[in-house]
């Protein structure tokens, strides 16, 4: 049976044969394996955050954040438009050659291009950043060195779901933060905690990561080739219309959020605040790997043309396991905003109004990620995509500006909400004019929890709108 028929048959209807009920097995396992080691990712990432924020206090840590999240910003910017290509073309490739080096190197050239263009214009968006939240030109200097080995890093990530290399992401991404981690130890013991000395350990996390991920993956990418313009030239002619949807869609994430908060509140709320949304992402976690999972099989399923069993897996086991999802959200909610006050210090306890909306945010992620990302992806829809991320980045950037100044990081954290509900909104109304309608089921099922979560965490957060002075 061909590598395409096996994934497109893992998720099927009842009656399934042995084999195919193994091949379920093993990607329930290949799950559970991701979520162990994304727990202990994400324990160690709190552990390096509650130790900066504990030896170096709210500001400094946030100093840290902000320079390292506009890295991150950086990278997505230049590299992530050519992310859906992985998915679809990288796949395709494996599936029928059994390796990917084609694509990954074709796909390596056109990043580094992008950080090229990113680095040559670095002298406005230094003067930008300088005059907005105050860069030096150390933290200029940081950028520039971290950005080459974090685009390469960030490359191999999208790389190996494709390659059926979904057990080693979490491992190599434990590597990164104990690398950080240790340096923060060693240099606490030896009296040299500063920030200078702790940034190049990020620097240095992402290569040693991307080293042993090279090594482990060198049998599917192959040797280093040149660029091939027939390949680049479909990469690219699939990717364009992503080049906006990435550009705005990136005025959506946490690391614009940051800014307009430095800018607006203070490095020492930024830091808890980037202590709350870390928390988040940790149990995000646990749908954005599922979406990984299911991102190659929706094409695998897609290119045999099996609309039937995609349309039988959404509706039967998706839906519930969103709904499900959505309550242990709620549940979880109201343990924190219960206990919370009893157990969080005075400085860290604007933690218990940011769990309701961090909590909305947490409930509307699966939608996008389980759904609709791997859907749109699998029937290459960019140009949904592409719409979803304009509108979010523009809601986001809207609300952010006009939240931030007046309620801080509670109403950073309630356009968040806005933001990730406007992406999912947007690709339902729009797929019933594209291919996916096709995917006849009942899409609105999907939203009424989230929609019930969201309208508890704004009555309870009523009485927390108090504007704030600066």
């Amino acid at each position: 049976m061909p590598a395409s028929d096996v994934l497109a048959n893992d998720f099927r209807k009842p009656g399934m044969t042995k084999p195919v009920a193994t091949k379920s097995r093993k990607a329930f396992m290949d799950y559970l394996s991701m979520i162990g080691f994304n727990g202990l990712v994400a324990i160690l990432s709190f552990c390096t955050t509650s130790l900066l924020l504990t030896l170096m206090g709210r500001e400094s840590y946030g100093e840290i954040v902000s320079l390292t999240s506009t890295t991150l910003f950086l990278a997505m910017l230049g590299t992530d438009w050519t992310t859906q290509a992985a998915v679809r073309y990288g796949t395709e490739e494996f599936l029928s050659l059994g390796r990917i080096n084609r694509f990954f190197w074709n796909r390596l050239w056109i990043a580094f291009a992008g950080v090229l263009v990113v680095i040559l214009v670095s002298p406005i968006w230094g003067y930008f950043l300088e005059n907005f939240i105050g860069l030096t030109r150390n933290g200029l200097l940081f950028i520039l060195c971290y950005l080459p080995s974090q685009v390469y890093w960030m490359h191999l990530q999208r790389i190996m779901p494709a390659i059926n290399h979904h057990r080693l992401l979490y491992p190599l991404l434990f590597v990164e933060r104990a690398v950080v981690l240790s340096l923060i130890s060693v240099l606490y013991m030896t009296g040299y905690l500063r920030i200078s000395y702790i940034l190049p350990g990020y620097v240095l996390g992402s290569i040693i990561a991307a080293v042993v991920a090279t090594w482990l993956a060198r049998r599917e990418i192959g040797r280093p080739r040149r660029p091939d313009w027939a390949t680049c030239q479909k990469i690219l002619q699939f990717s364009w219309p992503m080049i906006p949807t990435v550009a705005i869609g990136l005025l959506s994430t946490n690391t614009l959020d940051y800014l307009i908060i430095r800018r607006y509140v203070g490095k020492a709320e930024l830091g808890v605040y980037a202590l709350a949304v870390q928390i988040a992402g940790m149990v995000q976690q646990i749908p954005q790997v599922a979406g990984q999972l299911v991102g190659p099989r929706f094409v695998a399923m897609r290119l045999k043309n099996d609309t039937s069993g995609l349309t039988h897996f959404i509706q039967k086991k998706v839906t519930p396991a969103l709904w499900a999802w959505s309550m242990c959200c709620l549940l979880g909610s109201i343990l924190v905003s219960w206990q919370g006050p009893n157990w969080l210090p005075a400085k860290y306890m604007i933690l218990t109004d940011l769990v309701w909306p961090l909590a909305a945010v947490t409930s509307i992620v699966p939608v996008w990620y389980i759904v609709w990302s791997p859907l749109l992806t699998a029937y290459e829809q960019v140009r949904v995509v592409m719409w979803s991320s304009v509108m979010t980045g523009v809601v986001n950037v809207s609300a952010n500006l006009i939240l931030i100044p007046r309620f801080g990081v509670v109403g950073s954290a309630w356009a968040t909400v806005l933001a990730y509900s406007t992406s999912n909104l947007c690709a339902e109304l729009m797929n019933c004019h594209g291919k996916t309608s096709e995917i006849t089921f009942s899409n609105w099922r999907i939203y009424p929890p989230v929609v019930i979560l969201a309208i508890i965490g704004i009555l309870a957060n009523c009485g927390n709108f108090n504007e704030v002075n600066y």
